[in-house]
């Protein structure tokens, strides 16, 4: 559970920074920024995750939701560059 709040404070982050791209370039903080604040939150969400996965092995699919969530997050200024080219 705290590992997907944490994906979820990283993806207010980046959701917060494109509003603010869109409709106040101005006040929009750079990439690298948002990027780094992010990855505040989603690399201890993403060791969280697998953290839970080491724990019980039953808990594989229901972790795999953070984990994943926590991982895109850290991909994505690459994933974005690599669609915007």
């Amino acid at each position: 559970m705290v590992a997907m709040s944490l994906a979820t404070v990283a993806m207010g982050v980046w959701g917060v920074t494109l509003v603010l791209w869109r409709f106040a370039p101005a006040w929009g903080p750079p990439g690298r920024v948002s990027w780094a604040v992010a990855s505040l939150f989603a690399l201890p969400g993403l060791g969280l995750g697998i953290f839970t996965v080491r724990a019980k092995r039953s808990w594989f699919l229901v972790a795999l939701v953070p984990i994943l969530a926590n991982a895109m997050l850290l991909a994505l200024p690459w994933v974005a560059l690599r669609l915007l080219k």
